[in-house]
């Protein structure tokens, strides 16, 4: 897809994730749709896609956002590296790698993301950290599929690719 689109579903995802989403609250957290997006477009299309994709997404979330310019691209970031490495094993599925990626890049943006606020000198203590990202881990797991199916449908290469040592395999 083109990164036009890309930014368009990206700020369409970051207004609803500042406006409608924290109204969803699962074990006391929202889901993070655009953390959702990002992993499953990067598990979908490929990490080479989404080394781009995701620097847009964190920009645009943080233009929505109070965060510091930049948190969320970085924080984000590890999500090319996860894509990357389920990317390694080959399933019949790119659902359960996206998931995994989903639920290890939401505990990975949360530590990154409270040690750039506790750098800036803004006051996140980490336990209360801890209790957030823990069942956010959990919520955007469970969340998943409501962005990875529409990803997929809309999103997925027809081409096939080799998947870990000389596996070939048509994505699904």
């Amino acid at each position: 897809m083109k990164p036009s689109i890309v930014l368009v579903v990206g700020t369409f995802l970051a207004v609803l994730q500042a406006s409608a989403v924290p109204y969803i609250q699962v074990l006391g957290v929202a889901p993070d749709l655009i953390l959702i997006f990002a992993a499953s477009w990067a598990v979908v299309r490929g990490y080479d896609e989404g080394f781009w994709v995701i620097p847009i997404l964190g920009f645009t979330r943080d233009f929505i956002s109070s965060d510091p310019v930049g948190t969320s691209a970085l924080a984000l970031a590890p999500i090319v590296l996860l894509a990357a490495v389920v990317r390694l094993r080959a399933m019949d599925s790119e659902f359960v790698p996206t998931a995994i990626v989903v639920a290890a890049g939401t505990l990975l943006y949360g530590i990154i993301s409270i040690a750039i606020l506790r750098a800036t000198g803004q006051d996140t203590p980490v336990t209360d950290g801890a209790l957030v990202v823990l069942p956010a881990i959990i919520v955007n797991a469970v969340f998943t599929p409501i962005v990875y199916f529409p990803v997929h449908w809309l999103g997925s290469r027809t081409t096939m690719r080799i998947l870990g040592p000389g596996r070939i395999s048509m994505p699904l």
